[in-house]
Parts: structure tokens; C-alpha cells; sequence
């Protein structure tokens, strides 16, 4: 299992970021100030939401891998499945690019290239830890 690391860094990335948000349980002042007059504005309520489904893609990117993981390690029958950690991955790039996205929105263009920086390394990391041997 070579590309651990990789899915580690994926894990704790995204999973950490997640439960921070979760956990916050209120949406941020920055967050709010951040995208105030933005289209993601337009709608009473819909920043929150775009906070929320942020932190649900976070999370479940986090999960996706992990039990694509437990499945590689305990499951004899389903070791060349990598469905869940292709999954994994793939969410990882649309989380990364729904950031970077948001980035864009409020013309800040040097973080939004750095996230779509991001997703494109996850796409060529993500394809070559999917071809080691697990």
C-alpha cells in the first residue's frame, strides 16, 4: 500500500475541514462577509447552505476513502475493488473545485488558481496511486 500517504493526506484534509464545520455548528462571520453580494447571495438562506453542503462534500470525501481503504485491507474478496477510493478521489476534485469556485466568486483569483492547482495534482495522484498494487 504505497499510496497511503496520498489517501491520508485526503483524509485528514478534507476530514478535519469538514468536522470543523460541523462541529462550529454556526456559520462563520468571515464566511458570511466573504460572499455577501455574490451570486451565492441572491437567496435569503443560501449561504448557510453553501456552508453546509461544503463541509457534507468534505466529510464524505473523507469517509468515501476511508472505507474504500477498510475494504482494500479486511475484504479478501473485493481487493481489486477500488470503486470506493476512484469515488473517493473523484469528490475530492469537485470538492477542491466547488473551493475553488467560491475563491472566484470574490475575485480571489491567486487561491482559487492554488485549489484548481489542487484538483488537477489530485487527478494525476489519484490515477497513479489507483494503479499500485493495494
Amino acid at each position: 500500500m504505497k499510496s497511503i500517504p496520498f489517501y491520508m493526506l485526503l483524509i485528514v484534509t478534507f476530514g478535519l475541514a469538514g468536522l470543523d464545520k460541523i462541529l462550529g455548528a454556526n456559520v462563520p462571520t468571515w464566511f458570511l462577509d466573504q460572499f455577501k453580494g455574490t451570486p451565492l447571495d441572491l437567496f435569503p438562506g443560501m449561504l448557510e447552505i453553501s456552508f453546509a453542503l461544503i463541509a457534507i462534500l468534505e466529510l464524505a470525501t473523507a469517509v468515501i476513502i476511508i472505507v474504500g481503504l477498510v475494504k482494500q485491507k479486511f475484504s479478501t474478496q473485493l481487493a481489486n475493488d477500488k470503486r470506493f477510493l476512484q469515488a473517493g478521489i473523484i469528490l475530492a476534485q469537485v470538492t477542491f473545485i466547488a473551493l475553488g469556485f467560491g475563491q472566484r466568486l470574490t475575485h480571489k483569483f491567486d487561491a482559487a488558481g492554488a485549489l484548481f492547482f489542487y484538483a488537477a495534482l489530485t487527478f494525476i495522484a489519484g490515477h497513479i496511486a489507483l494503479k499500485e498494487e493495494i
